[in-house]
C-alpha cells in the first residue's frame, strides 16, 4: 500500500542546501526510501524547521495538523537534522506520537555518528 511521506528538514541547513540529496534518494527509492521499493509512495511534505532560535519543537503541534490533514503517514527526519541538529531525538519524540518516523532520508543508515534514532529508546 502507497504511503504518503513527509520529509523534515534542517532550516539552517536548508538556507543553502538545493534537497538534492533527500529527493533524489526519495526519486530512487534509495537509502532510508527503499523500504517503498515495493508499496511505492507518495511525497505529500517537503518541511524545514523554523530554525535553531526559533524554538523548532514549539512550532511543530500546527505543522503537525497540517501534515495529518494531508495524510502523511511517515515523517523522515533528513540526514541534516540527524546529523547537525540538537533537537534530533526530540522531533522524532513528537512526530512518533502522529506518525511513523525514519530517523534519516540519504546516507548511511547508521550515519556518521552512528546516531540514529531509537523509537523504542526514544517513546520510552
Amino acid at each position: 500500500m502507497m504511503k504518503k511521506v513527509a520529509i523534515y528538514v534542517c532550516g539552517e541547513v536548508s538556507k543553502k542546501c538545493t534537497a538534492n540529496g533527500c529527493l533524489r534518494t526519495f526519486n530512487e527509492k534509495e537509502d532510508s526510501f527503499n523500504i517503498y521499493k515495493e508499496s511505492g509512495c507518495q511525497l505529500v511534505a517537503f518541511n524545514n524547521c523554523n530554525g535553531c532560535d526559533e524554538e523548532p519543537v514549539a512550532s511543530l503541534k500546527e505543522k503537525i495538523k497540517k501534515l495529518k490533514k494531508a495524510g502523511v503517514e511517515v515523517v523522515h527526519l533528513s540526514t541534516c537534522i540527524r546529523g547537525r541538529c540538537e533537537y534530533y531525538e526530540e522531533f522524532a519524540k513528537v512526530f512518533s506520537r502522529h506518525f511513523d518516523v525514519i530517523g534519516y532520508t540519504h546516507g548511511s543508515k547508521e550515519g556518521k555518528k552512528n546516531n540514529n534514532i531509537n523509537l523504542d529508546k526514544v517513546l520510552s
